[in-house]
């Protein structure tokens, strides 16, 4: 091999990075130049290329090629060096690295020779260079960013998931290492030194102890134009150094350096981010630091410093917002305990939150107070008045911060649309919520009626504003015109988004003034508060139902929108504080609540209908006096009346979540027992019959359906809508007592069969009635298990099994079958041995058709629902119903049951499931449900000694052991390490042979001590240690024999 070698190298580089090259050609080429990377001779040529004067700059294709291939032969071919190799490369590399120009020099060019260095000091040291070290410190002395830079690589390798060495020699190499570490700490904090005092334009010699500093190293970092770069690398180096190494390393005088270089200087902004990197990096640590006092004093000054400085940058702000966070999160216990400085640093903290900077860096600042706040709370003997006092300034604020009138320019910025992810909220609801989330702790910390008392201040001015508005609109004419005007004012909609605002916050507290729980002496305040607020919040509603105000042009295009949504906030205030309010649950108060109402649920389509966010909010109020507060006088009430008469017409004039709402309200008030009511006064029959009219009333044309007259686009029109109500109103009641489910049972299995009925008809020709049938068995089931009948939900399962055996089953119908495995597990996690008949059928039928489906089926059809819904009823089989496979449980250990134990009452569905298992643990594809069936192996042998049966032992134990170390020697193993690790110990201890053996033909590149070492373990922790090592020194054996 010779020059003419790198000659062709070059040209073939060249072709492949023109665009006009085909991928096909590209392919073809990188075949060639891995064929040559790989050749003995190769890295001697990379090596000439990677440390000549003008290659990096005259062809940087071939100079990254080079080094790439010196990387391949020191990680994978080192073996193959000789010691003459390795010091040519070791010496070619360094003297090439020590003459770089800093100055002139791409930073990719240097790192990417430091880190050629770092590799080889990685399997020298300290054993064939134990200079290394030393030379890099060296080398910081007479080329500072070069030595710099290399520590930071070398720190980079120490702690590197590089599987290019066994464990032992990384074990050794960071040990050796750590004990140069003391060394190193040493000298990056005398640079720290030097670089604080060049900053701050103090001499060195006066400013720094003689007896801690060496003066000669002043040299190597000058006060010169390159003096923010070096910083800029000595604090990168620093940075990951403590993210790893012991924190008593750490020293008083290099806190005190972090700290000064932190701090804010317009023309230092990157050292002052990076020396706050170094700081989080810190707080991130979850071990303590030294110097507490040192630090906790630091950061009080750079927040006094942030408070009166202008113009800091975005970044630098949002830096700093973060290190404020992790201090409080650490240190607000040791803050507590220092009054004095807790106290100044509240009040820093408190100026720093009130300036407007958006409102993300407002909640945010939010988060900083949180640790201080709940520290306070846990431990209510430690706050003072001064704690009381500035909590109540944080409420003020908080409340000022979401209010229109205050603080326009910030929230008019805010989003109100959906935001893009899966949150289903806006940008401005989710800055809403967290304001209120603060406020609700610190009504938990400081008292919930001082925080309402501050809330509900903010109530007065928007109730004035809309009552002056109804007074105008009642009084003719003359007051018409002041009217118009008020509605036509520019702020009109602020106002109503304000008023809303407030209604959120009271929502918020409103569980947190239960007079039950509260001290004795606050019980007559919260009374007082909670009656003027029942009476305001009655008030607001009976203007915002008359309509008025929204009868009048605004010239507003989201004046309508503001106005509902302010409707929907009240009436969800309400629902909030009906438990607590004495005078809402008069009869008298419930009537004139009813008829507002049922204003809002009146069927019709005039322009004064309320809207879908009204209704639904509506709906969530009656939803919840009917479920929660059961008053008995609720059929007395017109509106529920009527309400009951137009059930049927409902669902064509409500949105569907709303007319579900309505249909659970009026059934829990039919089923549930009503509050402070006698059980013999609960007249369960009457009500038994109303339930059976009004679902009768709903479900009529359902029942009556001919099938043999009806077309199926007529069947498919009764059926989906009806019972897709059916099942959510169903669904609700799966918490409900007894006597609430019998009546449930016996209204509902008439329908229920009318839905079997059709199944059997058109469960293959129409999937969305198969899907909607489906559905509603499922609710039936899941929530009347035990008062549908045995009988009944065999013959229910039986149904549902033939309809679907009668053709090969389709992907088209895996949503179907989705709710049938759903069925078969409920049934399956019923105690009992009722179910015990049906296991048979259950099992064949997923086994033979389902998983077939499953293993099968194109690879762009996303099934992992389904599969996951598959193993979980497998699962459940083996842990809920072990007795249909063995008579009797195996004792922990103890007896001798083993051998009474063997038969296997069905062993061809137990083969079946195992096989089943072991067939997504060999395909590892799917990592979620390789992980349930880990853990569920692993449950089902506690629980019932699964490895010990002798079934199991004898035909099974090999093939798991084999997947599982298959599974561990692929790239998807890592996820599932200890389950695996857990899993071939507990096979082990059944039979360690066979590991031995599994181990062995698995082929491991390591020594048999080491297998057989293994297999000897007797505890878990030192066998997933072992383990670990052993799948280390594979993959690394594995690396450097591929090459």
């Amino acid at each position: 091999m010779h020059a003419a070698s790198m000659t062709s190298v070059e040209v073939l580089l060249n072709e492949f990075y023109q665009p006009t090259t085909s991928n096909a050609r590209k392919r073809e080429i990188e075949t060639n130049l891995l064929a040559f990377k790989s050749q003995p001779e190769a890295w001697q040529l990379c090596l000439r290329v990677a440390t000549a004067s003008n290659s990096f700059t005259e062809n940087q294709f071939l100079w990254f090629f080079s080094t790439s291939t010196l990387e391949h032969t020191i990680t994978r071919r080192w073996t193959q060096l000789t010691p003459a190799d390795r010091a040519l490369l070791r010496e070619q590399l360094w003297h090439n690295y020590a003459q770089l120009s800093v100055l002139s020099g791409a930073r990719r060019h240097r790192d990417t020779l430091a880190q050629l260095i770092a590799l080889l000091g990685k399997r020298e040291f300290p054993e064939l260079d134990p200079n290394y070290m030393q030379h890099c410190m060296e080398l910081t002395k007479t080329r500072f960013a070069l030595g710099i830079n290399l520590l930071r690589v070398t720190s980079e390798e120490v702690v590197s998931n590089r599987g290019d060495l066994n464990s032992e020699w990384k074990q050794y190499f960071q040990l050796c290492i750590s004990m140069c570490l003391p060394d190193v700490m040493d000298l990056v904090t005398k640079y720290l030194l030097i670089a604080v005092c060049h900053i701050n334009g103090k001499d060195i010699q006066t400013t720094i102890p003689s007896t801690f500093m060496d003066f000669s190293l002043t040299t190597a970092l000058p006060n010169d134009n390159q003096l923010s770069s070096s910083v800029l690398e000595l604090l990168s180096c620093v940075q990951h150094l403590v993210s790893w190494i012991r924190t008593d390393l750490i020293s008083e005088y290099f806190l005190m350096s972090i700290l000064d270089l932190s701090q804010w200087r317009h023309d230092k902004e990157p050292i002052s981010l990076a020396a706050l990197s170094v700081l989080n990096e810190l707080l991130y640590l979850q071990k303590p630091l030294p110097y507490a006092g040192t630090l906790m004093n630091g950061v009080s000054g750079l927040l006094e410093q942030h408070n009166t400085t202008k113009q800091q940058s975005e970044m630098y702000s949002d830096k700093f917002r973060e290190l404020l966070r992790l201090y409080t999160t650490k240190y607000a216990g040791k803050l507590l305990q220092e009054n004095e400085m807790l106290e100044s640093f509240l009040d820093q903290l408190y100026r720093c939150t009130i300036k407007l900077h958006g409102a993300l860096d407002f909640t945010e600042k939010l988060d900083i107070w949180t640790p201080i706040i709940k520290v306070i709370a846990q431990q209510p003997t430690r706050m003072t008045a001064y704690h009381g006092d500035v909590m109540m300034k944080l409420v003020d604020e908080i409340m000022r911060r979401t209010q229109f009138e205050i603080n326009k320019p910030e929230l008019e910025l805010l989003d109100n649309e959906l935001m893009e992810d899966d949150t289903p909220t806006t940008e401005w609801q989710q800055f809403l919520d967290q304001c209120f989330e603060c406020l609700a702790l610190l009504a938990t910390t400081r008292g919930a009626h001082i925080v309402f008392a501050q809330v509900f201040a903010h109530w007065s001015r928007p109730q004035t504003y809309l009552l002056s508005l109804e007074l105008a609109l009642d009084h003719g004419s003359g007051r018409c015109y002041e009217a118009a005007r008020k509605l036509k004012m520019a702020n009109v909609g602020e106002i109503l988004r304000d008023f809303a605002t407030v209604c959120q916050a009271v929502v918020r507290l409103a569980p947190l003034m239960d007079t039950a729980t509260a001290p004795a002496d606050v019980v007559d305040e919260m009374e007082s508060q909670l009656q003027v607020l029942s009476d305001r919040l009655l008030q607001t509603l009976q203007l915002l139902a008359s309509n008025r105000v929204g009868s009048h042009d605004a010239d507003k295009a989201s004046f309508q929108t503001d106005l509902d949504n302010l409707y929907a906030q009240v009436l969800l205030a309400i629902r909030s504080i009906f438990p607590l309010s004495k005078s809402l649950n008069s009869e008298q108060l419930l009537h004139r609540l009813f008829a507002i109402l049922g204003s809002i649920f009146a069927c019709n389509n005039s322009l004064s209908a309320a809207s879908p966010i009204v209704q639904q909010a509506a709906s969530e109020v009656l939803l919840f006096i009917a479920t929660v507060i059961r008053p008995k006088c609720l059929l007395d009430i017109p509106e529920i009346q009527s309400l009951m008469q137009a059930g049927p017409r409902l669902g064509a004039q409500l949105p569907r979540q709303v007319c579900i709402n309505v249909h659970i309200s009026l059934v829990s008030y039919m089923v549930l027992p009503w509050k402070s009511v006698p059980e013999p006064q609960q007249d369960y029959p009457r009500r038994l019959w109303m339930l059976r009219e009004y679902i009768d009333s709903l479900a009529r044309n359902f029942v009556e359906l001919d099938l043999a007259a009806a077309g199926e686009s007529k069947v498919a029109a009764a059926t989906l809508n009806l019972l897709g109500t059916f099942t959510a109103l169903i669904e609700y009641f799966k918490a409900t007592g007894a006597s609430a489910k019998d009546m449930l049972a016996t209204t509902f299995k008439p329908i229920l069969n009318k839905a079997l009925i059709i199944f059997n008809s058109y469960g293959l020709s129409s999937i969305a009635m198969a899907i909607t049938v489906a559905e509603f068995s499922l609710s039936m089931l899941r929530t009347l298990p035990m008062h549908l009948g045995a009988q009944f939900i065999k013959e229910m399962i039986t149904l549902f099994i033939d309809v679907s055996s009668r053709e090969q089953l389709t992907l088209s119908r895996l949503a179907v079958m989705e709710k049938v495995l759903q069925m078969f597990q409920l049934i399956v996690e019923q105690p009992g041995s009722a179910s015990l008949a049906l296991l048979p059928n259950i099992l064949s039928f997923s086994t033979q058709q389902i998983l077939p489906l499953l293993q099968q089926q194109n690879a762009a059809t996303d099934s992992s629902e389904i599969t996951s819904l598959l193993y979980a009823l497998f699962d459940s089989v083996l842990t809920c119903k072990w007795q249909f496979f063995y008579k009797n449980q195996l004792s922990n250990g103890h007896g001798n049951g083993v051998a009474n134990c063997s038969d296997n009452l069905h062993p061809e569905n137990f083969m079946a499931i195992m096989n089943a298992y072991g067939q997504m643990l060999v395909s590892g594809t799917d990592p979620s449900n390789v992980r349930s069936v880990l853990l569920s192996m692993q449950n089902v042998n506690e629980r019932s000694r699964l490895y010990q049966r002798v079934l199991f032992k004898e035909q099974l134990l090999a093939s798991f052991q084999r997947a599982l170390l298959n599974l561990l020697l692929s790239g998807e193993g890592a996820l599932h390490f200890d389950l695996i690790a857990q899993a071939l110990y507990a096979m082990g201890q059944v039979d360690r042979r066979q590991l031995h053996e599994s181990l062995l033909n698995a082929s491991l590149p390591v020594a048999q001590s080491a297998l057989e070492d293994i297999c000897q373990t007797t505890d878990i922790p030192t066998f997933t240690q072992k383990l670990t090592q052993l799948m280390q020194d594979a993959q690394c054996a594995h690396l450097n024999e591929t090459t």
